[in-house]
């Protein structure tokens, strides 16, 4: 049964300018009057930043903020209209440090891999496919163990919006390595050698992993950081980019530069 929204607010975020509805529901007002401070924060993405609401126990505005980096705070709550984006999963909670969570209801029942300090928490909209989805959620969590330090509240929910586009898919061994590069991506900018490039044009279209077009979109990247290849983009598109970034990477074509 879908938890009911006691009330709507409308913020205009001070980065972007874009005006967001965030619901507030039963739970983030409990969450508001279980805080030390008394409120309590409900994120809202906005692709390379995430806007932030605060609120008290009575559902009332208490100042919004914007965020890049990720804070160790008690919980914050993304709005449930993030889950508009994903096909495959229908609510999540992510622990790194910090509690990231989004929900639109109650879940009847959860997928949890955890290890260390780190921990996922998914339901899906089918469990036909619990096993696929454990091993992919268990590659999500090792390249979070490798980029929580790096990450911020953006590239994180970005991780998330690529493992969902992953679920359907065969799992992949070594994936743990594309969700670190998503969680690092504000850090890292893509270098092409050229010279290789070029040689790999040669039999490039005799390559089945090579998605159709991703060399020389790659070789137009050549300079970014890896964030804005991957973000503005739905999420299979940015899935197929930065696997395709990292293939090119294993055969020396690419190299990803971290910069402060």
């Amino acid at each position: 049964m879908a938890t009911r929204a006691l009330r709507v607010l409308r913020v205009t975020c001070p980065a972007c300018g874009e005006l967001c509805e965030v619901h507030l529901d039963e739970e983030t007002l409990a969450a508001a009057r279980s805080s030390p401070t008394g409120l309590a924060g409900v994120a809202d993405f906005h692709g390379d930043h995430i806007l932030v609401l605060y609120i008290d126990a009575e559902g009332r505005d208490r100042g919004v903020r914007v965020y890049r980096a990720l804070q160790r705070w008690e919980v914050i709550r993304v709005n449930p209209s993030f889950l508009s984006y994903m096909s495959e999963i229908r609510g999540f909670r992510v622990s790194a440090g910090s509690v990231v969570e989004c929900f639109q209801d109650s879940p009847r029942a959860l997928i949890r891999v955890s290890g260390g300090d780190v921990e996922l928490e998914a339901a899906l909209r089918s469990f036909e496919r619990a096993g696929p989805a454990v091993a992919w959620m268990e590659e999500f969590l090792e390249g979070l163990r490798r980029g929580a330090r790096a990450a911020d509240l953006g590239t994180l929910l970005l991780s998330m919006l690529i493992l969902d586009s992953c679920l359907a898919l065969k799992p992949l061994w070594g994936a743990a390595r594309a969700f670190e590069a998503v969680l690092k991506s504000r850090r890292l900018v893509v270098r092409v050698d050229r010279s290789a490039a070029e040689l790999f044009k040669v039999y490039a279209d005799r390559i089945r992993w090579l998605y159709a077009g991703a060399l020389d979109a790659v070789l137009e990247m050549d300079g970014w950081r890896l964030i804005d290849a991957l973000a503005a983009r739905d999420a299979i598109t940015a899935r197929e980019r930065l696997f395709s970034v990292l293939a090119l990477e294993r055969r020396g074509i690419v190299r990803l530069e971290v910069v402060a």
